[in-house]
């Protein structure tokens, strides 16, 4: 049985299989939301709580981990995939 990959959420830092998080990934592109989990870049995950996201952009969780500014336009972005993520539960 292959074993499930675990990432930590940069909001609340609680760790969670890798499927349940929303990736972000920042490349020389810019910074862009990754729904298929294999864009190459730098990564940084965030759980579907709207909580963990205020808290990460709050403290600037996400900006650390993927070493580059987050531009509002990304946060208008993740806002709207975790309320997708609220309303398919």
């Amino acid at each position: 049985m292959k074993k499930e990959p675990l990432r930590m959420c940069v909001g609340c830092r609680e760790s969670f299989l890798q499927k349940e998080l929303l990736r972000l990934v920042a490349s020389e592109d810019g910074i862009t939301i990754d729904a298929s989990q294999k864009l190459p870049g730098r990564g940084a995950y965030l759980c579907f709580r709207t909580a963990c996201v205020e808290r990460a952009k709050k403290r600037q969780s996400l900006q650390r981990a993927l070493k580059c500014p987050v531009p509002d336009q990304i946060w208008i972005g993740i806002d709207q995939a975790v309320a997708a993520a609220r309303v398919e539960e």
